[in-house]
């Protein structure tokens, strides 16, 4: 069977570095809380995924495509395999912040030496 790879609207992309990192980021009531003795009264609404992509030394060229998708703030369908539910899945992410480091600007060979951002899931667990 083939590997799976990370793709961002069913196209491969750059994968990166090391492994996806994952968290999970839940919403609560508004009327949760902590009293004054420390405890915590807590009402979840949802929980969504996140996951961490980083690169290194990325030609522009494959940069540009991500970039692309990723840095207007729309949505996009992630491949990518979920801890949570045990398997590789497709679905819809957004980013909302990222970061990278320009390497080389020479004609040709232009790079960038890193490229991160927080991939954060559109709908709930």
């Amino acid at each position: 069977m083939a590997q799976h790879r990370i793709k961002i609207n069913g196209q491969d992309i750059f994968q990166p570095d090391e492994d996806l990192t994952c968290n999970f980021e839940t919403t609560y009531t508004e009327d949760s809380s902590r009293t004054q003795d420390g405890i915590g009264h807590f009402t979840p609404l949802f929980t969504v995924e996140q996951f961490g992509y980083k690169a290194t030394n990325i030609p522009v060229s494959e940069a540009s495509d991500i970039l692309r998708v990723i840095a207007l703030g729309g949505n996009f369908t992630l491949h990518y395999f979920s801890p949570f539910y045990g398997a590789w899945r497709d679905d819809i992410f957004y980013v909302g912040k990222g970061s990278l480091n320009v390497g080389r600007l020479k004609e040709g060979e232009e790079f960038l030496s890193s490229l991160s951002f927080n991939m954060t899931g559109v709908n709930p667990l």
